[in-house]
């Protein structure tokens, strides 16, 4: 990046600027919002002025939309959604000190400007008069950073190029169907007045079945239900969470149908009830936020509503996605990377067995399950397929045995001979995973083959507990990390190609390792292919990577594209 990103010299006459004091002749601009939500602009470290969205000035609006004049932007994605409601144009190189802060340190929890300024500067966090001053005097220290780190490319070829399609994502939004949701809401809340009172029945009294501390009561002391090996919550009661009950699944009838009430409840009230609230009354959308800075790993999150997480399973998880419609002259496409993260890991890890595998098209649980169990691929089991499917993930985030025995429901005996047996036949997957901790000892960090870093101070720790935590911290970032990365490059990659053609086709969500567009219905056969291809050329891995087509009106009920049509 020029040096439009280093600092000017210190105007001393110039505090606060006055609206119209911009030169045309700057060659670098810098914005950022207020407490009170007005746009900051600064021409330099001292040159400052706070104006209204509403009435951005001429003199501001020409350098946005100058490409000769660099932007520096703290959270550019907030700044650039209030920009196109007033109007305002933008071009030009782009700097986001809140995005290269996270790149830095993406452990913390805070990049606001005033802590990173005190984390740079010093400086005692205290109110801004013109946080555009700021993070104008932020960016070249930042930058040298990123550069220092390795990271420069990363930042400036990959995230910042992706906030503007976050934030185009963000203002389309999806149509949800606010009437089957509110029908579903009236079926959840017959369901759970059943099963509420064959709980009080079991129980022998009424009580608040979502009250931890009447559940409790009922459970351990009426009905004196077995405590052994029940986690305990920080105030050292008996925990009631669904990974305790679960365990107690079998000792009375009432558990079971606590878990199904709490599980109702929750679609209920989360998504039933909470869904037809949010949608904007202007665009009859909802409209969620993609967080670009808050896992450590480069995932995107979703909040208000986190729209990665609606149920997938079950009758009612089902019937929430069904909510969420293609427009009216639209269908939904869902185009999902197939075992991305395996792929990432038998190809870092050089796992001959899995690249196999891979390589021939082959199912890897069953394969994984064929090794565990020593029987031929095609005599597998559902059962032993999906203990094979826990063990291949379990592996992957460095679950130890009693953690696989949990996720997979297991005895932990069982649990330690699967993982032993799983090192000794994927021998490939054992050694980088040893590998991998003992750079992370060496270094003080891991990083994605993009040069994402996570920074892993604990893995010197003597406290044993916060070791084993950076361990596994240690072994998952380069495999989701880089998951998160590819995904990201295919999101660019496909912008790229439809850009011009939003009528035709717009992003709408990512998943992880889905993407959901709206399309129009007669151009699936042109633009699925396209789409796929894109996804799986992206990046090079020995595992190829492969994605999947889905298309429907309705999320939750959408059919494969018929793969002669998917020829590519």
């Amino acid at each position: 990046m020029p040096s439009r990103f280093q600092p000017a010299a210190p105007d001393k006459t110039s505090r606060p600027a006055k609206t119209g004091a911009f030169s045309a002749h700057a060659t670098s601009i810098a914005l950022a919002f207020t407490e009170d939500g007005q746009l900051d602009v600064a021409s330099g470290a001292e040159a400052a002025t706070t104006v209204s969205l509403a009435d951005i000035p001429e003199d501001i609006r020409s350098l946005l939309a100058s490409p000769r004049v660099a932007k520096i932007f703290h959270d550019q994605k907030s700044v650039l959604k209030k920009m196109h409601l007033a109007g305002a144009e933008l071009a030009g190189e782009t700097f986001d000190t809140l995005v290269s802060a996270y790149l830095l340190a993406p452990g913390s929890r805070d990049y606001s400007l005033e802590r990173i300024a005190f984390r740079e500067f010093r400086r005692t966090p205290g109110a801004l008069a013109h946080p555009a001053a700021l993070a104008y005097e932020l960016a070249p220290v930042l930058k040298a950073k990123l550069e220092k780190a390795g990271a420069w490319k990363l930042f400036s070829e990959l995230e910042m190029p992706l906030i503007p399609i976050l934030a185009r994502m963000e203002e389309v939004g999806i149509t949800v169907d606010a009437t089957a949701l509110r029908e579903l809401s009236k079926t959840l809340e017959r369901e759970l007045t059943k099963r509420a009172a064959k709980i009080y029945k079991l129980a022998g009294e009424e009580f608040n079945i979502n009250s931890t501390q009447a559940l409790r009561k009922i459970l351990f002391e009426k009905l004196q239900l077995s405590v052994k090996g029940l986690k305990k919550t920080p105030t050292g009661e008996l925990s009631t969470a669904a990974g305790g009950l679960e365990k107690l699944r079998e000792a009375h009838p009432i558990v079971p149908l606590v878990l199904e009430y709490r599980e109702i409840f929750k679609i209920k009230s989360t998504y039933a009830d909470a869904l037809p609230e949010l949608i904007n009354p202007e665009t009859g959308r909802v409209h969620t936020t993609f967080n670009q800075t808050v896992t450590a790993t480069g995932r995107l999150s979703s909040s208000d509503p986190n729209l990665q997480n609606i149920p997938t399973f079950g009758e009612y998880g089902k019937a929430i996605r069904n909510a969420f419609v293609a427009a009216e002259g639209y269908t939904l496409l869902s185009c999902d990377y197939s075992q991305l993260q395996l792929r990432i890991a038998a190809s870092l890890a050089k796992d001959e067995k899995m690249l196999a595998a891979f390589k021939a098209g082959r199912d890897i649980h069953a394969l994984t399950a064929a090794e565990i169990f020593a029987v031929p691929i095609e005599k597998v089991t559902p059962e032993q397929r999906r203990e094979a499917k826990a063990l291949n993930f379990g592996v992957l985030y460095g679950m130890g045995a009693t953690g696989f025995a949990e996720s997979a429901g297991i005895e932990r005996q069982r649990a330690k001979e699967f993982i032993e047996r799983y090192k000794e036949e994927f021998s490939g997957i054992s050694v980088y995973m040893e590998a991998v901790k003992m750079q992370a000892r060496q270094l003080g960090y891991v990083e994605t083959l993009l040069g994402r870093r996570r920074y892993l101070p604990e893995i010197l720790s003597p406290n044993h507990m916060l070791e084993a935590a950076a361990e596994r911290m240690a072994i998952n970032h380069p495999i989701q990390g880089l998951e998160a990365d590819i995904v990201k490059l295919a999101m660019l990659e496909i912008d790229r190609l439809f850009r011009g053609r939003e009528d035709d086709c717009r992003m709408l969500l990512q998943v992880h390792d889905e993407l959901v567009f709206e399309i129009r219905p007669e151009l699936t056969d042109e633009l699925a292919p396209k789409i796929l291809a894109a996804m799986e050329g992206v990046f090079k891995l020995e595992a190829p990577l492969a994605a999947e087509a889905k298309t429907g009106k309705r999320w939750g009920s959408m059919e494969e594209i018929n793969s002669e049509k998917l020829k590519r």
